[in-house]
């Protein structure tokens, strides 16, 4: 099962989050998908400073904002979170979110 967790900033706004363990193929692509996308749009479309950590083989991600949350960075955390509960609706057995 894949385990997607968020931190949230004193506003309630996501700062961080953690994507971790494998699930089946197509589930585990789309997830990875909106991950390494959301990673990739900030780095590449907000002046956004963060601390990104990974496992090179896949099944773990970690990243978070640096000096607050700026209003891109926060749009595209917002939509990546939005489309892993679509994920979660459809696959509920193979994904797990929850706010740490």
């Amino acid at each position: 099962m894949i385990l997607a967790g968020v931190t949230k900033d004193v506003d309630g706004k996501i700062a961080a989050f953690t994507v971790k363990n494998h699930g089946v193929s197509y589930v585990c692509s789309a997830v990875s998908m909106l991950v390494l996308n959301t990673v990739n749009s900030i780095e590449a479309l907000t002046g956004q400073q963060f601390d990104c950590d990974y496992d090179a083989n896949g099944g773990y991600l970690s990243f978070a904002l640096k000096g607050g949350r700026d209003s891109g960075a926060g749009l595209l955390l917002d939509a990546m979170w939005l489309g892993l509960e679509s994920v979660r609706e459809q696959y509920p057995d193979e994904i797990n979110m929850k706010e740490m």
